[in-house]
């Protein structure tokens, strides 16, 4: 039986006993087509997710560093001197020295 070109456009590969083949064909295309398309759209929706979090990361890393460089400044002994005379405290010269208590209890060898 042969096919021309007229019948195919006219569909009646469609409406002919052996059609159910044709049908399933087409069927299998169709669902072959609907998940390529889904996975096409999850795939976009994925890469504008991990774009939107790289740029996040690189926001936060540039916040970090500026964070970390304002702190190395503030820990520089130049700075902490500055904020301690602005306030009225004074640099110690000498260190300071700690008093030991001890009980008078604990001397006393007779008490043993």
């Amino acid at each position: 039986m042969k096919t021309n070109f007229k019948d195919i456009l006219k569909g009646k590969f469609l409406v002919k006993e052996d059609a159910y083949r044709s049908w399933n064909f087409i069927f299998f295309i169709t669902i072959l087509s609907l998940i390529s398309i889904t996975s096409s759209h999850m795939m976009d929706r994925k890469i504008r997710k991990i774009t939107n979090i790289n740029e996040e990361i690189k926001e936060l890393q540039s916040e970090y560093a500026d964070i970390h460089s304002k702190f190395l400044k503030m820990k520089l002994s130049s700075v902490l001197n500055k904020l301690v005379n602005i306030n009225g405290l004074k640099y110690l010269e000498e260190p300071p020295y700690e008093l030991i208590l001890v009980d008078k209890k604990e001397m006393d060898p007779k008490r043993k």
